[in-house]
């Protein structure tokens, strides 16, 4: 319900005053515009042609063109929206993330491709994959699957999608007594476990940009389909 009177008044415009004016202040910070290109020109390939190749902890980020995606790649000035991690279990490869209307969740990554929100469609958007390198070894890898596990299934109430808006319109840090995330805060908290430090914005703010740009974080595919 939330995202949905977002999604109305940011249709509106009635937000657009707002989001203008931190872009406007954003473009005049140069320190603070990023944008990484290294995922420009990538290998496009289909999810059933790497899934034998996706390996624990490798990094998936999307492009969307919803609302609230939409509005982080403004906030952010990039490409990416969102961003996630792997967990690969059998044959299966499954997405640790959070979103904002629902909270910290595992799901088939393969819903992204085919089924995205029980639609029948895929997510609109774009689609990719990245591995941190160095290597991630089996003790850090389980620290970071531990705590993505742990924090599962934390959902959010109005008050607390507010806040994450909020924070991302004020490029605020996450507090820590607070445990409401947008995706990058999680995963950041989720690698930090596993000692893996990723850059902050100016005033402390994570977004997907930032976890993307990380010179260790390295682009493998754009997933088409």
């Amino acid at each position: 319900m939330v995202l949905q009177i977002l999604n109305k008044r940011y249709s509106e415009g009635s937000i657009a005053v707002s989001t203008t004016s931190i872009g406007k202040a954003k473009k005049d910070d140069k320190e603070k515009k990023m944008g990484t290109n290294k995922f420009d020109n990538l290998q496009r390939v289909t999810f059933e042609s790497i899934r034998q190749k996706i390996k624990p902890t490798d990094l998936f980020f999307a492009s969307g063109n919803y609302t609230v995606s939409r509005m982080i790649r403004q906030f952010s000035d990039s490409l990416f929206s969102h961003v996630g991690f792997v967990l690969t279990w059998d044959a299966r490869i499954i997405l640790f993330e959070s979103v904002e209307d629902d909270g910290v969740r595992a799901v088939p990554l393969s819903q992204y491709v085919n089924n995205y929100e029980n639609t029948g469609a895929a997510y609109d958007g774009r689609l990719f994959l990245a591995r941190f390198s160095p290597t991630i070894d089996d003790t850090a890898t389980t620290q970071i699957l531990g705590q993505g596990t742990d924090l599962l299934n934390r959902k959010y109430n109005k008050e607390e999608i507010a806040e994450i808006l909020a924070r991302m319109a004020l490029n605020v840090g996450h507090y820590e007594a607070s445990d409401s995330y947008i995706c990058s805060e999680y995963v950041d908290v989720c690698f930090k476990a596993g000692d893996i430090i990723f850059p902050r914005a100016i005033g402390g703010f994570i977004y997907p940009e930032q976890i993307a740009a990380d010179p260790r974080v390295i682009p493998l595919w754009e997933i088409i389909g």
